[in-house]
């Protein structure tokens, strides 16, 4: 177990200890207020919250400002990066890396919590349903979730469901392991390259049902931006340590059309197909800018 090939030192010293929820942030105005809304809204109260915003120009900072959120860091590097601020600035026990345009439930952190300090586990995936299903586009996001919810696969490979909520110390001994070259400009991956780490540490992961809410883009231009970048800066996770990692991610889900989920496992090939078309435009696109720049060095 992680706790003893690292240090005791992990172990909740206090009946209540210190929950960090880290929030990166870019132009994230629209979505911001209502992820802060419900981190303030826990039933568990002993929570510290750090954003870490990558110069938005929108009023992101405002909002969390005015939200009253102490912990304002800046990155000029990528989402990877901004996490790696946030886990280093935590000062909790335990760290949620939170996305924002990620809403908990009100009981999300006291299960975390709960679990961490009485169950073998070091790390805690949070299952996610859509927040809204009013648009088409959010209702294949739906039965993709529900296809991923039913399945449970935490493989760190083929696996969807990946963990949020971490020990502190194993999260930062894990990104002691993720080489710093990929600071500059890895996004879509970074969950992936971080439980890659982690589960080498320890294979103690659970899982909080029902624990958050995801707002998905409604419209095709939002859907687009989206996984257009997530393809655009995952290239440099492709090479090198992570080459195998992320050929084995991309594909379609683990469990297609198994206990009934016929529906659901239509619907996220749907989703699959739909957000590969962007996604991979952005990382040849950002291969042919690097082979450009090699050309002329």
């Amino acid at each position: 177990m992680f706790n003893d090939i690292i240090s005791g030192s992990m172990k909740a010293k206090f009946d209540s200890p210190l929950v960090t929820v880290s929030i990166p942030t870019k132009n994230s105005a629209k979505t911001i207020g209502l992820s802060l809304a419900a981190v303030k809204r826990q039933t568990y109260t002993n929570i510290e919250i750090n954003i870490v915003d990558a110069e938005s120009h929108d009023e992101t900072v405002k909002i969390a400002k005015d939200a009253l959120v102490k912990d304002v860091l800046f990155c000029t590097g990528s989402l990877l990066k901004s996490r790696y601020i946030g886990v280093r600035e935590a000062r909790g026990d335990y760290v949620l890396l939170l996305d924002s345009d990620q809403i908990l439930q009100k009981t999300a952190v006291e299960d975390a919590v709960r679990i961490f300090t009485s169950d073998d586990v070091d790390m805690l995936a949070l299952e996610e349903t859509v927040y809204e299903e009013n648009s088409f586009l959010e209702t294949l996001f739906a039965l993709d979730r529900k296809l991923i919810n039913t399945v449970n696969n935490l493989s760190e490979f083929t696996g969807v469901i990946m963990p949020r909520f971490f020990k502190t110390s194993l999260i930062r001994a894990a990104y002691r392991n993720i080489p710093k070259s990929l600071f500059v400009k890895t996004g879509g991956p970074d969950h992936a390259i971080v439980y890659y780490e982690a589960k080498r540490l320890s294979h103690n992961v659970g899982v909080i049902k029902n624990a958050v809410k995801h707002k998905e883009p409604t419209t095709y231009s939002q859907f687009w931006k989206k996984y257009y970048h997530w393809g655009y800066t995952s290239l440099d996770a492709h090479y090198g340590k992570y080459k195998h990692l992320m050929s084995r991610k991309e594909r379609f889900r683990t469990g297609l059309f198994t206990k009934g989920l016929i529906l659901a496992s239509f619907g996220s090939i749907l989703l699959l197909i739909l957000k590969g078309v962007p996604f991979k435009i952005g990382y040849f696109t950002a291969a042919v800018q690097k082979s450009i720049k090699k050309l002329h060095n």
